[in-house]
């Protein structure tokens, strides 16, 4: 889970730098999208694994945490779709994701994937 994190992050940094360099032409606003596309995708195949992990090990508080993962990819993919659409500007962006976005996913790695990964190693037998 940690490696997804981190691939996560590497991801999301890349998004946030194009962010700072403020796309102006299409070409830069075509990384952008890239950019936020990779992100998603690989949001979606690691929300994936980690809900099937959950349901193996009849996770408790499943759904709750399944919630927080289709809000906020239903959120990442309108952001793209506003911007494909010409409703949003990179610059709209950019508080969406550095003063939202970005603190959501440090605080539900250090808590809710953190009680998951604990949780999975009890019912495993490993260490809590």
């Amino acid at each position: 889970m940690d490696k997804d994190h981190d691939e996560a992050l590497a991801l999301l940094a890349r998004v946030v730098r194009c962010l700072e360099e403020m796309p102006t032409s299409k070409a830069e606003s075509g990384r952008l999208r890239d950019d936020l596309r990779d992100f998603i995708e690989h949001s979606r195949a690691h929300f994936r694994r980690e809900e099937a992990l959950m349901k193996a090990v009849e996770f408790p508080p499943f759904q709750l945490h399944k919630q927080e993962h289709d809000a906020r990819l239903e959120a990442l993919v309108a952001y793209v779709d506003d911007l494909d659409a010409g409703v949003m500007a990179p610059a709209d962006l950019k508080p969406l994701l550095v003063e939202d976005f970005v603190p959501w996913y440090r605080r539900h790695c250090a808590t809710m994937d953190r009680a998951t990964a604990r949780f999975v190693a009890r019912k495993e037998g490993g260490e809590p």
